[in-house]
């Protein structure tokens, strides 16, 4: 007689619950003013790493850490995943992002059996042409400030863009436990100002072996301060330094239907708990369904974001000849931007 597992379910949320902050009681009437909370939103740059870089994952809340499984995009989320690769992987990505923001990634991942996994990957950017304009300060017939500075507009237009390349490593360390980072150089325009940096991204992957329940541990955007190293005198100020939105990451996923027994059915939950430098924690939690190994659906949601929710998507994997393609969608409601539509084309063999 078979028995229902109901432990797992519990075990699962307990493991990605956030931690709870103590509270204090005052028995007092507490007369004093207290200052407004501090999310320290705005106060990192490089927000392009931020941005979802492939369709499975966005639309599964944009879950970085737990939901890899031997693809060329685990580079850019949990590099730790490329490990499951079995010989070579490539993918592509294309996302029309709010305010006509363009973004292509790249990524080429070759397994050298005992030596790991290595790959190369690369992002592009392209903000668009906006209106020049510039403040120029008024004066009155005798040279006397009028403290005025009217927008001056008609200049043309201006461009700006972020790029990275990088390249990754992962390694399977024993039958449970995988390591991997990604070593990234950056590159960011702005008009004639130009910066550059470099960023490292590390994560784990660890198969508990109760059921198929995996937990991740990740770490985003390692990296120096930077600053522009050209402007132009448009500016009027010399720009202060800039530092990486650096986030935490822990994780976990279980498949809660599994492909066995000649069942076609394949489901997963994940959920992520986030800690970033730059703002407030967040939680996403997602799944994914599949069909026979060839056609998904996905959904997800984040929590405590300002304008991000729900995420949906889908894809369709098909092998032929020792080769495997696929294409996947992912849908992201943005709030007041509307949505988002975001591509991914990937080919395995």
């Amino acid at each position: 007689m078979k028995h229902k597992n109901h432990w797992f379910p519990v075990l699962f949320a307990t493991l990605v619950a956030v931690p709870c902050m103590a509270q204090i009681e005052y028995n007092e009437t507490d007369w004093g003013v207290h200052p407004m909370a501090y999310s320290r939103v705005g106060t990192a740059g490089w927000q392009f790493l931020k941005m979802p870089t492939n369709a499975r994952t966005a639309a599964m809340a944009g879950i970085y850490s737990s939901v890899g499984y031997g693809d060329a995009n685990s580079a850019f989320s949990n590099p730790a995943s490329t490990a499951d690769i079995k010989n070579w992987n490539v993918a592509f990505n294309q996302m029309n992002w709010v305010a006509d923001i363009q973004f292509q990634s790249f990524s080429l991942v070759k397994n050298l059996k005992s030596l790991g996994t290595v790959g190369v990957n690369f992002v592009f950017v392209d903000y668009g042409e906006m209106a020049r304009t510039i403040n120029s300060e008024t004066f009155d017939t005798q040279g006397n400030r009028l403290g005025v500075f009217p927008v001056i507009s008609g200049l043309g237009t201006f461009s700006a863009s972020d790029m990275s390349i990088g390249i990754s490593y992962a390694r399977q360390i024993t039958n449970k436990l995988q390591v991997g980072g990604n070593l990234r150089y950056l590159e960011e325009r702005l008009d004639d100002a130009k910066t550059s940096n470099y960023t490292l991204d590390i994560g784990t992957m660890y198969y508990t072996g109760l059921k198929t329940l995996r937990i991740a541990m990740l770490g985003k955007s390692f990296g120096p301060d930077a600053e522009f190293t050209k402007y132009d005198e448009r500016i009027q100020v010399t720009p202060v330094r800039v530092k990486m939105p650096m986030l935490f990451a822990l994780g976990a996923a279980i498949d809660v239907l599994e492909k066995r027994d000649g069942s076609p059915h394949h489901m997963i939950l994940a959920a992520e708990y986030l800690h970033p430098n730059d703002g407030t924690d967040k939680i996403n939690i997602g799944t994914e369904y599949a069909f026979m190994d060839m056609f998904c659906l996905r959904a997800g949601y984040k929590f405590n974001y300002d304008e991000e929710g729900l995420t949906l998507g889908g894809g369709i994997r098909y092998s032929a000849m020792g080769v495997t393609f696929n294409i996947h969608y992912a849908y992201l409601d943005v709030g007041l931007f509307k949505s988002v539509n975001l591509f991914s084309v990937g080919l395995s063999l």
